[in-house]
């Protein structure tokens, strides 16, 4: 239960740097600000023991080869833990084998994404391999004032 909290401490702050990560040669691009996308879906995986050594992989292309095409989705982020000696020192997770990080202008963005096929095609590709019971989602809006 306390590994939660920093987890969706992080996920804010990663939102508040994905502005400047995906910024263009030539300036930023204003569909990408977090602001322009203020709703947020964040997915922490943790893998049953007996998933496929190249599972991780798997997910991961799929996430872009599938989610990320998702007409709603503004920004797409997905990977492994980052490595512990290049991370937020005593607060971040490493318990987990990927997360996912998905923008949407609002909730209709997020509902269409969830409905959709490719959406559904992942959770048939990877939902047999995934601890459901550990499965964290986190979705909340950015609270700009």
């Amino acid at each position: 239960m306390t590994r939660r909290l920093p987890l969706a401490a992080l996920t804010l702050a990663a939102v508040a740097g994905l502005a400047a990560a995906d910024e263009p040669k030539n300036g930023p691009d204003p569909a990408k600000e977090p602001s322009a996308a203020p709703y947020v879906h964040c997915v922490v995986f943790r893998l049953k023991k007996d998933a496929p050594k190249d599972e991780v992989e798997k997910l991961v292309a799929d996430c872009h080869d599938l989610l990320e095409k998702i007409p709603t989705v503004r920004v797409l982020k997905v990977g492994r833990p980052a490595p512990a000696d290049k991370s937020t020192p005593d607060v971040a997770a490493h318990d987990y084998d990927a997360a996912l990080l998905v923008l949407f202008d609002d909730y209709t963005g997020l509902k269409t994404y969830l409905d959709h096929d490719q959406h559904k095609k992942f959770l048939e590709n990877h939902g047999k391999y995934v601890e459901m019971e550990k499965l964290q989602v986190f979705d909340f809006q950015d609270e700009k004032k």
